[in-house]
């Protein structure tokens, strides 16, 4: 009896319900997004030509060959920053169902938990070196012509806020792990 007042408490929980409305919007709306950069990083060698020639527009020196490979490798550490928020969702996902079921405090939600912590200080390290990458770009680039309006502030750091948010989500993994080891005590001596 016990058991199906918990579930149909999670089942209505709003909270939870709206964290999984949420979830999954974020994680179609993620798809797309890597979909649109994988397209556009694929229609790199077919419009070459066309974006040259904005870039000479917008710039005093014309674009170098490398310019190219340096916009296609942030696109591919920004579909690698998406990929890894995808899998932090996921994980997240999984941990709400079995919130809702009843059954937070087991081992696999501390491992979630530790995943996600993983995926958010590698989404840190990858954005830090995109960012480092499009400063070295925008020098590549030179410039503007006189005129044009073209201002892309860019800074390179790693963000306080999610080094705290790393360590939090660590010592919740551990918190879960430690709920996880007194429920089954808990069941042992029952």
């Amino acid at each position: 009896m016990e058991s199906k007042d918990k579930e149909d408490v999670g089942s209505n929980d709003v909270v939870l319900k709206s964290a999984r409305g949420i979830l999954i919007f974020g994680k179609w709306a993620l798809v797309v997004a890597i979909a649109a950069i994988a397209v556009g990083l694929l229609a790199i060698p077919f419009t070459y030509q066309i974006l040259t020639e904005k870039m000479a527009e917008t710039f005093v020196n014309p674009p170098a060959p490398e310019v190219f490979g340096m916009i296609a490798l942030i696109m591919l550490l920004a579909v690698v920053s998406l990929l890894l928020t995808l899998f932090a969702i996921d994980r997240l996902r999984r941990l709400v169902n079995s919130v809702s079921e009843g059954n937070p405090f087991t081992r696999i939600n501390g491992t979630r938990l530790r995943g996600i912590g993983i995926a958010v200080f590698a989404i840190q390290l990858v954005t830090f070196l995109a960012s480092l990458l499009a400063i070295g770009l925008i020098t590549m680039l030179g410039e503007t012509k006189p005129g044009v309006d073209f201002d892309f502030p860019i800074e390179a750091d790693i963000s306080l806020s999610g080094v705290l948010l790393v360590l939090l989500l660590i010592i919740l993994a551990r918190v879960f792990d430690r709920g996880a080891e007194m429920r089954e005590e808990l069941d042992g001596t029952i």
